[in-house]
């Protein structure tokens, strides 16, 4: 066989090779990740972790302002923040400064991002809100 030939043929298989560990690794990390870390629940009006573990840091982005909570204790009762209402052991950040007694109260026909950060990765949920201000289920617009 002339050089060129196993040449081209030896990097035709280093090409294909690549190609395999490439989507074994894009099938495996996407097989570990098991979907959010969070959700909406659209009954309890709040953001629930699917783990039950507390929610370390939560930023929900819409209606013109970036809200973050962070954990102020690790417990299980900080695997919710409602809206609307008091969550008592997270520290709330709008802008400068932190509260402890702030509440988010969602706007009518606004669409809010919800970014997850803790020990278990990073998660991004998206949900809008109807005309009376509460939250529509995902697959309506």
């Amino acid at each position: 066989m002339p050089m060129y030939l196993r040449i081209t043929f030896i990097e035709a298989r280093m090409k294909r090779s690549r190609l395999t560990v490439f989507l074994f690794l894009t099938l495996f990390l996407a097989a570990c990740s098991g979907g959010s870390a969070i959700y909406i629940d659209k009954t309890k009006k709040a953001i629930m972790s699917r783990s039950g573990d507390a929610l370390q840091k939560v930023v929900i982005d819409g209606a013109g302002t970036e809200v973050t909570y962070l954990v102020s204790d690790n417990t299980k009762d900080n695997s919710i923040i409602y809206f609307n209402k008091h969550n008592p052991g997270f520290m709330v950040s709008e802008g400068l400064g932190l509260n402890k007694n702030y509440f988010l109260k969602l706007k009518p026909n606004t669409k809010y991002i919800v970014t997850y950060s803790g020990d278990k990765g990073q998660a991004q949920v998206v949900f809008k809100t109807d005309y009376n201000g509460d939250i529509k289920d995902p697959d309506t617009d």
